[in-house]
């Protein structure tokens, strides 16, 4: 009796000892999401449980027996354990499919994983047709730390997957990707664990893996509400906006901030940093006042002279063009507004559309200029945000900017289909609601965003 007993116990002690080495084995918390591609490179991110090493072996869809094999990573505790792998020399116009290991275990995941590189089609054929998502204001509550507490901010359970359900080439984050709150906003840690919190949801999951990303910040990932140039954290909040969303370069050496430029197909799309930048909204309006700051204005405007694309995307946190709205917009920068427009006029630069977010409703804007074609802001907000109700009896409900029936107040996500050649280039844009459902849909040619001749005609 007494060996057995002492049998029973070796067993469960050896039985608890692997329990809890089971327990503790470190995987994938968040991701892999592939970020952003290129021709012969991409990265992908990932976000492991524990410090930990991790490998990604990949190969050409269909090939898995001639596979390749990345470094290491080894994720940090100090870091939250988040990994961003460069994978270059890779085949233009190829999917390839991946496998990841975590301290040399394969991690099995419910989703195929796989990136696209972009193709090389010029002087070979005609630009590739690609769908674009986009959207803005993803509050994951937490009732703990937050002060609205169980009902608000909640995802709908539906609206990622719905996303991912149209299996588009791109996601635009267009800002407030996370709401950083008072618990979080003047540590490296709190901003760390927020930015964790909400990109470990499992709600997230399948749309991080199965489509590229890219994004800009609004003041809830920049920092508080209203966040502006005076920010204290906002060098940290740079370096985590960085880690959580790799890309190649942001910024300039003389002025650093999330901004750049990408090219997919044949458009071209400028990402600006409304936050580092930005004056307070309640100074008064003139020559000094800005959200993009001196340096990030003159690279707009030089790259959008550099750029032969049929469309030219310029994707900023807040509305643009909205002339009937007291909050936060460039209605209150109007000077530099009218600094913009006014280069995109007196330089006949063509094919300029805005994509914006923040306002917590969709709609799509037009603001006709004289002699001149039309600028359109579609805005997209939010995603899992609460919904901004435009009262009736206001000017902004009776805007006569905004294209009829396109007031969307419920959690919604925009969609961009590239198609077509040459003249005939069409950009179709799309507002959906949670469940995936088409809410309305607007078509520009890149024809209709032409210099018009009567305008050059006045030169």
């Amino acid at each position: 009796m007494k060996k057995l007993l002492i049998t029973i116990l070796f067993i469960l002690f050896i039985y608890a000892a692997f329990a809890q080495k089971a327990k503790t084995e470190p995987t994938i918390l968040s991701g892999p999401m592939p970020a952003y591609t290129e021709c012969r490179e991409t990265a992908i991110w990932l976000q492991t449980t524990e410090p930990a090493e991790v490998i990604i072996k990949y190969w050409k869809k269909g090939k898995p027996d001639s596979s390749f094999i990345t470094d290491p990573h080894y994720t940090k505790a100090e870091d939250f354990n988040v990994a961003t792998f460069v994978i270059s020399l890779l085949e233009p116009g190829t999917i390839y499919e991946y496998q990841v290991l975590v301290n040399k275990k394969p991690i099995k995941f419910s989703e195929s994983l796989y990136f696209k590189t972009q193709e090389v089609w010029w002087y070979r054929k005609d630009p590739p047709d690609f769908t674009v998502a986009f959207g803005s204001c993803v509050y994951i509550n937490e009732p703990k730390y937050d002060r609205y507490g169980k009902g608000y901010g909640l995802p709908s359970d539906k609206i990622f997957n719905s996303i991912a359900d149209k299996k588009p080439d791109l996601m635009l984050w267009i800002g407030d990707n996370t709401y950083t709150r008072q618990a979080d906003f003047y540590s490296r840690a709190g901003v760390l664990y927020r930015y964790t919190h909400t990109r470990s949801h499992p709600d997230l999951q399948r749309l991080l893996r199965t489509t590229h990303h890219y994004a800009i910040w609004d003041d809830h990932d920049y920092g508080p509400n209203d966040a502006d140039v005076s920010n204290p954290m906002k060098e940290t909040s740079l370096e985590i906006f960085k880690m959580f969303f790799p890309k190649q370069k942001y910024g300039l050496p003389e002025a650093p901030g999330v901004f750049y430029r990408f090219t997919y197909s044949d458009i071209d799309f400028f990402m600006l940093d409304d936050r580092y930048y930005r004056s307070p909204s309640t100074m008064k309006d003139g020559p000094n006042k800005t959200q993009l700051g001196e340096a990030q204005l003159e690279w707009l405007k030089n790259s959008l002279l550099n750029s032969s694309a049929p469309f030219k995307i310029i994707c900023v946190g807040g509305q643009f063009i909205n002339e009937k709205t007291n909050k936060e917009s460039f209605n209150l920068y109007r000077y530099e507004r009218e600094k913009i427009i006014n280069f995109i006029k007196e330089n006949d630069i063509e094919g300029v559309v805005f994509l914006s977010g923040d306002r917590h409703h969709a709609e799509l804007l037009r603001k006709e200029i004289g002699g001149f074609y039309p600028l359109y802001d579609f805005t997209s907000s939010p995603l899992t945000s609460s919904i901004h109700i435009v009262k009736e009896t206001s000017n902004e409900y009776k805007n006569d900017q905004r294209i009829p029936n396109t007031l969307v107040q419920e959690q919604n996500f925009g969609m961009l289909r590239f198609t077509g050649v040459g003249e005939n280039r069409t950009m179709k844009m799309e507002c959906y609601n949670a469940e995936g459902k088409l809410l309305w849909d607007f078509t520009l040619k890149a024809s209709d965003l032409k210099v018009k001749k009567e305008h050059n005609n006045q030169d």
